[in-house]
């Protein structure tokens, strides 16, 4: 018993260090709940083990000053991807957050064998390009659909046109431990939350999706649905959605509303829109604005909860989120100030990063 309990005083504080980068002893002892000689023999154990490593000493008012730990970035790595219509993204990562190389690929994944195999060959010449790592956890992957992780199937994927395909096939291509989640999922688990964080996560991506994150866990629903937020009814009767219905979110909030009988990518868009502004694509871009501050005025009804927009968007959106808090004000009708909404920190990047965190998750759990 007495070993099971330090295990688990071990994962809580991999835990902390991991959602909040740094600790003191002290601060480990108050915010974990758990008395000083606990604390100092758990992280004996793991200085030892070299999970845990000294991160400079704190500024002191009198006194010794008091050191810093972090987890050790030699400790562990792990690889992400996202698969999305066109392109796979490749990411390495260590545990503690940091970017060890970046690779994206022009490619049209159909789940064929042969996509599998190119899907191999690929991960397996990014890691040879960059053999200068932690040793690896396993491999992280980002799909866009819905997935159901207890049967290992991807039950539906309009992006990639894929409909309760096994994930079994991507098990024998990569001779590595593999975890699949959902894009948005992914993206949300790249802003490191920690848990005590409750928050609705909208992805902006090619299509419009999202998560509901509460006290540390993702809330997938019965079906694993839950935050399917670009099927909601934005406009009754409006755009056709991919879905079959009319007036959806996606088609008005998403990449592909967005560029939608434009010839250029999002990079390109969104570079006319801030040089030009009596373009169309600035137009566009206001237009978006307008119906996004709709959705997050209606999620902001549904959840009372704080809102951060991440996905390939929310770059651009740092620099008009005051402008989409304007357009909010009128919306809401509890607070004139919609200080709820918060654009994210990653880039393009982000689902591929957080299927990567997968791994790390798996791992501090099972101290």
């Amino acid at each position: 018993m007495a070993k099971k309990d330090k295990q688990s005083i071990q994962s809580q504080i991999a835990q902390y260090l991991y959602t909040h980068q740094s600790a003191t002893k002290a601060e480990l002892a108050h915010k974990l709940g758990v008395s000083m000689p606990t604390i100092l023999s758990n992280v004996s154990t793991m200085m030892d083990q070299q999970i845990l490593v000294p991160a400079g000493e704190l500024d002191s008012t009198g006194g010794r000053k008091a050191t810093a730990l972090a987890l050790n970035p030699d400790w562990a790595g792990a690889v992400g991807i996202s698969i999305t219509k066109s392109n796979l993204q490749f990411v390495l990562m260590d545990i503690m957050g940091n970017l060890l190389a970046s690779q994206k690929i022009a490619y049209s994944f159909d789940g064929s064998r042969q996509a599998l195999e190119f899907l191999a060959d690929k991960l397996e010449s990014f890691l040879a390009d960059h053999p200068h790592h932690p040793p690896l956890l396993g491999c992280g992957i980002a799909l866009p659909g819905i997935i159901e992780k207890k049967s290992s199937v991807l039950t539906r994927s309009h992006v990639l046109n894929l409909e309760n395909y096994s994930l079994l096939g991507f098990e024998k291509a990569i001779n590595m431990n593999l975890l699949f989640e959902n894009d948005a999922n992914a993206a949300l688990l790249a802003e490191r939350p920690g848990k005590e964080d409750t928050l609705v996560f909208l992805y902006l991506g090619r299509t419009v999706g999202g998560t509901l994150f509460s006290q540390g866990q993702i809330v997938e629903g019965d079906h694993s649905r839950a935050g399917e937020f670009g099927h909601m009814i934005l406009y009754p009767h409006g755009r056709q959605c991919y879905c079959g219905k009319k007036g959806c979110a996606d088609p008005y909030c998403s990449v592909s509303g967005l560029t939608s009988g434009q010839n250029s990518q999002l990079e390109q868009f969104m570079k006319e829109a801030k040089a030009h502004p009596d373009s169309s694509q600035a137009k566009a871009w206001d237009q978006l604005l307008e119906d996004l501050a709709l959705l997050c005025s209606n999620l902001r009804m549904a959840f009372d909860q704080d809102i951060l927009i991440g996905g390939p968007l929310s770059p651009y959106l740092k620099d008009d989120l005051e402008t989409l808090k304007e357009k909010i004000r009128p919306l809401d009708l509890f607070e004139r100030n919609p200080d709820y909404l918060f654009a994210s920190k990653t880039d393009h990047a982000g689902a591929a990063i957080g299927a990567a965190e997968l791994l790390f998750v798996q791992k501090i759990r099972s101290l």
